[in-house]
C-alpha cells in the first residue's frame, strides 16, 4: 500500500513538470527576430590609373668630368688670367666658366720664347753647314773619280756630310722640344667647364706635374648609386629615374640609367648604377646629396585602389568588399604592383564597381550596408 502511494506521488510530479514545460516553453508565443541594422560605409567607384614599381636609393652628385690642369714644365707662374672674347683679361678663380682650349695660365713665357728663337737659329745654322758639307762631298767624290783625290779625302768628306746631317737632325729635335715647351708654357683648359679650385697663385715657382687649377664639366652631372644584388635584374640601361635634392625641395629632375657596372662590389654585394642628368642651368652641384627613385616597372590604364582597403593577405587571399544593391559582397583579388599606398589589382575587381573604402572592417559577406560620408562614419 505504501509502495503504491510512492508510485502515485512520482507520477503526479512528472505530470506537473511536463505540463509546466509544455506551457512554459513549447507554447511560448514566438518572438519576432530583430532586424539587423545596416552598417554605415563609405564607397568609391573603382577606376583605372597608372602605377609604378619603384626603388628608392641615395647618392652624391658628381661632375661628369673633373680634370686637374697640371704643368708639364717647370718655371714661374707668370700669369693666372684668361683672355675674354673682347680681348680683355680676367683672373682665373673658383666659379669661372672656361671653354675647351681657353687660356688659364702662362709660365715663364719669355724664357720659352727665347729658347724657341735659339733653337730656330741653330736649325738654320745646321742647314747651312749641311749644305756646305754636301757640296764639298760632291766635289771630293768627283776629284776622286778623276784620280785627283785620295780615298781618304773622299771618306772624310762623306763623314763630314753625315755629321752635318746629324747635327741638323739634332737641331730640329731641339727646335721641336722648344716649340713644345713654348706651347706648354701656356696652360689651357682641356674641357668646357667651371673652375672648381685654384691650387696656386701668380708668381710661385712650380715643377713639372704641379696642379694649377681643377676644372669640372657640369653641363651634365652624374650619380653613382648602389643597388642590392637581388634588384640587379630589374635595372637596365635607360631605366627612368627621378631625382630630388634638398636645395630644390619639391622639384623633380628627370634622368635615365646611363650604365650598370659589370662587376658587383665584393664586400657589399651591390651593383653600381651610374645615372647622368642634364644640368644646363647648373643648379645641381657636385657634392649635393640626392634621393633617387628608379622606376623599374610601369603600367598604364590598370585598376588601382588604396592599399588600406585590401584585407587579409597574410594567411588567406587578399579581399575587398564591393556593394551591390545595398549588400556588401566579399571579393577575393590578386595584387600586382605595389606603390606606396596603392595597389594594382590584376584580378577580382573591375573598373566601375562600387568599392568599400571605409567601414570594411565591420563587414562580413552579404552584410547590409548604408552608404554615408566619411565624417558620418566617424
Amino acid at each position: 500500500m505504501r509502495a503504491n502511494k510512492k508510485v502515485v506521488y512520482w507520477a503526479v510530479v512528472f505530470v506537473l513538470v511536463f505540463v509546466t514545460f509544455w506551457f512554459g516553453y513549447v507554447h511560448q508565443p514566438a518572438q519576432k527576430p530583430q532586424e539587423q541594422s545596416a552598417v554605415p560605409v563609405e564607397v568609391e567607384t573603382v577606376g583605372v590609373s597608372s602605377i609604378e614599381e619603384t626603388m628608392e636609393l641615395t647618392g652624391w652628385i658628381k661632375a661628369e668630368k673633373t680634370v686637374d690642369v697640371k704643368s708639364k714644365i717647370p718655371g714661374r707662374v707668370e700669369s693666372l688670367q684668361t683672355v675674354l672674347d673682347d680681348g680683355g683679361l680676367i683672373a682665373v678663380e673658383e666659379g669661372l666658366a672656361v671653354r675647351k682650349a681657353q687660356q688659364i695660365a702662362l709660365i715663364d713665357r719669355d724664357i720659352y720664347l727665347a729658347q724657341l728663337a735659339a733653337a730656330t737659329a741653330n736649325v738654320k745654322a745646321a742647314e747651312v753647314e749641311l749644305a756646305d758639307a754636301e757640296r764639298e762631298k760632291k766635289r771630293i767624290i768627283a776629284l776622286y773619280e778623276g784620280g785627283s783625290a785620295t780615298e781618304q779625302s773622299k771618306d772624310k768628306a762623306v763623314t763630314a756630310a753625315e755629321l752635318a746631317k746629324a747635327r741638323l737632325n739634332s737641331a730640329k729635335a731641339a727646335l721641336e722640344l722648344a716649340e713644345i715647351n713654348l706651347r706648354e708654357s701656356k696652360l689651357i683648359s682641356p674641357i668646357d667647364g667651371i673652375v672648381t679650385a685654384r691650387h696656386i697663385d701668380e708668381g710661385n715657382l712650380i715643377k713639372a706635374g704641379d696642379t694649377i687649377v681643377t676644372v669640372a664639366s657640369m653641363k651634365t652631372v652624374k650619380l653613382i648609386v648602389a643597388a642590392a644584388e637581388r634588384y640587379a635584374g630589374k635595372i637596365a640601361v635607360g631605366t627612368p629615374v627621378r631625382i630630388e635634392v634638398d636645395a630644390f625641395a619639391g622639384r623633380i629632375f628627370e634622368a635615365k640609367v646611363y650604365s650598370i657596372y659589370p662587376v658587383l662590389d665584393e664586400q657589399t654585394h651591390t651593383v653600381q648604377v651610374e645615372i647622368r642628368i642634364s644640368n644646363d642651368e647648373l643648379l645641381l652641384k657636385p657634392g649635393m646629396f640626392a634621393s633617387v627613385t628608379l622606376v623599374t616597372r610601369r603600367k598604364d590604364d590598370v585598376v588601382v585602389i588604396p592599399r588600406d582597403v585590401v584585407l587579409g593577405g597574410k594567411i588567406d587571399r587578399p579581399y575587398v568588399y564591393v556593394v551591390e544593391d545595398g549588400i556588401a559582397h566579399k571579393r577575393f583579388v590578386d595584387v600586382g604592383i605595389t606603390q606606396a599606398a596603392r595597389y594594382e589589382i590584376t584580378d577580382g575587381l573591375k573598373a566601375g564597381e562600387t568599392l568599400v573604402v571605409n567601414g570594411m572592417n565591420y563587414l562580413t559577406d552579404t552584410t547590409a550596408v548604408e552608404v554615408v560620408r566619411m565624417e558620418d562614419i566617424k
